[in-house]
């Protein structure tokens, strides 16, 4: 049976969290799918895991790289994916897909003719499921509509919850950047923008899982304010080159109301070298913004 949709896994390092995540995949109610799972120069148990599910599983295909970072090991799975399947999808592997997750995105796809699928977030931490804050908003499912008539839409800058049209994704060449962090939003936000039409399902399609203890770390890391202020500025750049100084002016203030902010809290925790490059990187950004 031929796939319709092909799912990349980056794998690196998740042996604790790796067997649930391709278990929902596994028990998707799509059945003509298959799993790349791109082993990114694990160390830990995580390959022999993946390598089972490869064995087990004919859907499942079992690639392995020197570590390179998500963003590569994703475009890695993109490269091995088989010609010819009409959608592409992405799962990290220590979270967990909704059992008929690809089956109501691939069914609005089907009937409404749109480039992509987006679909409602659950997070999980340590207390159990809450709503992500980001998709508080999305009550409603919404089909054919575009982020320059729903501006909520600019919080939907992950890779994860979606499926893509095949086609979309390879007319536009899309592809993560490598060696960075924050690697989904310089190409999730120029996909909502450079699509045609949009379907947003307002049922949860995934269980994000935010691991408690990395959470300081991460507020305070220099690499990653600096990555995450570059992914902001790469977005603000195209936006100002394609489109209008209104929709750049929106995306701006949500970079500062969001990102911004996030990092700003980070600063009485940080060390000399963050509170450098969160002020390099604010001033740089609040350089090529709006006065207003």
């Amino acid at each position: 049976m031929k796939p319709r949709l092909s799912v990349v896994v980056p794998v690196f390092n998740v042996e604790e969290y790796l067997e649930e995540c391709l278990r929902s995949l596994a028990a998707q109610t799509v059945r003509d799918l298959e799993v790349v799972l791109v082993d990114d120069g694990s160390t830990d148990g995580s390959s022999a895991i993946a390598e089972k599910f490869a064995a087990a599983d004919p859907r499942f295909r079992y690639v392995r790289q020197e570590n390179a970072g998500l963003g590569a090991a994703r475009n890695t799975g993109v490269r091995h994916t088989t010609d010819g399947v009409p959608y592409l999808a992405f799962a990290d592997s220590d979270d967990i897909v909704v059992h008929d997750a690809y089956a109501r995105m691939l069914d609005s796809l089907e009937s409404t003719g749109s480039d992509f699928a987006s679909g409602n977030v659950w997070r999980l931490d340590g207390s159990g499921r809450h709503q992500a804050w980001q998709y508080k908003w999305l009550a409603t499912t919404h089909e054919r509509t575009h982020i320059s008539r729903d501006p909520r839409l600019l919080s939907d800058r992950v890779a994860w919850n979606k499926v893509f049209r095949r086609s979309f994704w390879d007319r536009h060449r899309f592809t993560f950047p490598e060696g960075k962090l924050y690697e989904d939003t310089p190409v999730m936000i120029p996909a909502h923008y450079r699509a045609e039409a949009v379907d947003v399902v307002a049922g949860h399609v995934y269980y994000w899982r935010v691991r408690e203890g990395s959470i300081t770390q991460r507020r305070t890391d220099v690499r990653g304010v600096r990555d995450r202020f570059d992914a902001c500025a790469e977005v603000s750049r195209f936006l100002g080159e394609e489109r209008s100084a209104a929709e750049k002016r929106a995306y701006d203030v949500s970079c500062l109301r969001d990102d911004f902010v996030y990092f700003l809290e980070g600063l009485p925790m940080g060390g000399p070298a963050y509170r450098e490059a969160f002020m390099a990187g604010a001033a740089a950004f609040l350089g090529a913004a709006d006065p207003s």
